[in-house]
């Protein structure tokens, strides 16, 4: 993560107010697009893949899978996915 340029904290923060990108219902699984701010001025966006569990409406754990950020050609923008080769 740290050679990446975010932390732990950058993940929680993006989870908490990131919006969901990709929901995979069947896996419990979902892909949450979020934002970090590397300097006063900027701000990059991170992808974080988590795996949930819910019996009920409510969510009772989260666990991270990866956390990333996202580039080219894997991603054409931060919320559209590039071509496959």
């Amino acid at each position: 993560m740290l050679s990446e340029g975010f932390e732990e904290s950058n993940i929680v923060e993006s989870i908490i107010n990131g919006k969901i990108l990709e929901h995979y219902t069947e896996e419990y699984r979902c892909l949450i697009t979020g934002k970090f701010q590397i300097s006063k001025n900027t701000k990059e966006s991170l992808h974080i893949v988590v795996d949930y569990w819910s019996e009920t409406k409510e969510i009772e754990w989260v666990d991270v899978v990866t956390a990333y950020i996202p580039r080219k050609p894997f991603w054409e923008t931060y919320y559209r996915r590039g071509k496959r080769q």
